[in-house]
């Protein structure tokens, strides 16, 4: 358990230092044989893109083709393969990525870090990013879906 909050807080820390014109993103690594990614779809995805949270930034699906094979760079949308050259080819499913300014800073495995550490990062770093003086506009969120590659 101390290991666990020890964990948290480190990637708190790491996900905090956002200015008021940061782009944040999330990202969200799933295969479609993946129970506990089917689970997570069906009942926190929408949660989290109606919440002031999922509005404020922008969230980017990234399908791999089944749990036997990683999520590798085809399976990225050019645009987005610098997530994948930060983090190379992705086994464990579902993966939630917290990424500020084009920099990864939060990685976490299942619905439990999603719920346990994800969650509490996006708010402190959204929250970080409100209080930060810097350009008065910030940028909307927005949603990109990218189907595996075949």
């Amino acid at each position: 358990m101390l290991a666990r909050a020890l964990a948290a807080f480190l990637l708190l820390a790491s996900a905090l230092p956002a200015r008021s014109e940061s782009r944040i993103e999330m990202f969200y690594l799933g295969t479609p044989d993946c129970r506990y990614c089917q689970h997570w779809e069906a009942r926190a995805r929408q949660e989290l893109l109606a919440s002031p949270e999922g509005k404020a930034i922008r969230y980017v699906e990234i399908r791999g083709e089944t749990l036997r094979q990683p999520i590798a760079a085809h399976h990225y949308p050019p645009e987005y393969r610098w997530v994948y050259d930060q983090i190379g080819p992705s086994r464990g499913v579902p993966r939630f990525l917290l990424a500020v300014d084009g920099r990864i800073t939060v990685s976490v495995l299942g619905t439990g870090g999603y719920n346990e550490i994800f969650l509490p990062a996006l708010r402190a770093t959204l929250a970080s990013r409100a209080s930060t003086p810097g350009r008065a506009s910030i940028p909307k969120g927005g949603v990109h879906v990218q189907a595996h590659a075949s």
